[in-house]
């Protein structure tokens, strides 16, 4: 396979990047790594239960607008990344590594994501081309594929929501009083 379409390397680093990264050894966190049972699940009952996508052009409209917004954040992350390097300089150790690991995770939770929005859009465009039925409605396998491929992909969404906020606040030093991290009790 050409090095070009070897697309393991991103699915790799979105393996990797599902680690509990509170301890000094990464170890793979299980929660996040089970969520890819979501898709199967999610697979498994549209197909077995014979569901329906009732709309799927509004979807196939959602999940390409999500890659063009997933694609666009990476390059606003590794701008950011490239920016923290300039800061802290190539060796040594940095006072940023951690957020350089957040970054560096959700990289590549978002390029999978975008990878599984195109997957979810060709899915979606041949299904809508050989499995709609007469009212219009997508079924069958196309149908459960297409779900479970977009569950996962919120599912990815819902991972980096959390790191970028995460990394944002670090890297800026949002102070305790704007910080989402900080709990402050109200004075009465």
């Amino acid at each position: 396979m050409s090095a070009r379409f070897n697309v393991l390397p991103v699915l790799r680093g979105h393996w990797k990047g599902l680690t509990d990264g509170r301890r000094a050894i990464h170890r793979g966190d299980k929660v996040a790594r089970s969520s890819i049972g979501i898709p199967l699940a999610v697979f498994l009952l549209m197909y077995l239960r014979d569901g329906k996508l009732a709309s799927p052009a509004p979807l196939l409209t959602g999940v390409s607008l999500l890659a063009g917004g997933m694609l666009s954040a990476f390059t606003h992350l590794s701008s950011l990344r490239l920016r923290i390097t300039d800061w802290d300089g190539a060796g040594g150790i940095s006072r940023f590594e951690v957020e350089r690991r957040m970054l560096d995770e959700t990289a590549a939770h978002l390029l999978t994501g975008s990878l599984l929005c195109a997957i979810d859009a060709g899915s979606l465009v041949v299904g809508m081309n050989i499995s709609l039925s007469k009212s219009g409605h997508l079924y069958g396998f196309w149908a459960a594929l297409s779900t479970a491929l977009s569950s996962y992909i919120l599912v990815i969404f819902i991972f980096v929501i959390p790191r970028l906020y995460s990394a944002y606040v670090e890297i800026n030093g949002v102070g305790g009083e704007l910080s989402g991290f900080t709990k402050k009790k109200r004075r009465r």
